[in-house]
């Protein structure tokens, strides 16, 4: 699912891209995330996540929980970013909680371990 989503929101930004305004804290991270070769990464990633937990590749599960994780905070931070730097708000928009959720429940289902 987690693969599913990193998709989702690759091809999101690979549709709109530049969605990001330029803020000035961090200026090459944080209006560049958006762009359609970061987009295609986090699109990259996932599926290669989606192929991991398709055939049940072991060794690969736990290193793709800690890659989707860092992808899904990079993009929580690039929008708190905006967020404080656009809006005056930390949390001004619901996208921002959005990605800090994802990656919560990325961490707590790396820490819950397998079910089997």
């Amino acid at each position: 699912m987690s693969g599913l989503e990193t998709i989702m929101i690759g091809a999101y930004f690979v549709a709109n891209s530049f969605r990001f305004a330029r803020p000035d804290f961090f200026n090459t991270v944080a209006s560049h995330i958006g762009d359609p070769p970061f987009a295609t990464i986090a699109i990259i990633l996932g599926t290669i996540t989606v192929i991991v937990a398709v055939y049940n590749i072991r060794p690969l599960i736990s290193w793709c929980f800690v890659v989707l994780t860092f992808v899904w905070i990079v993009y929580a931070l690039a929008f708190l970013i905006q967020n404080i730097e656009l809006l005056g708000h930390p949390f001004a928009r619901f996208d921002c909680w959005l990605m800090f959720a994802v990656a919560g429940r990325l961490i707590f289902d790396a820490w819950a371990g397998d079910t089997e």
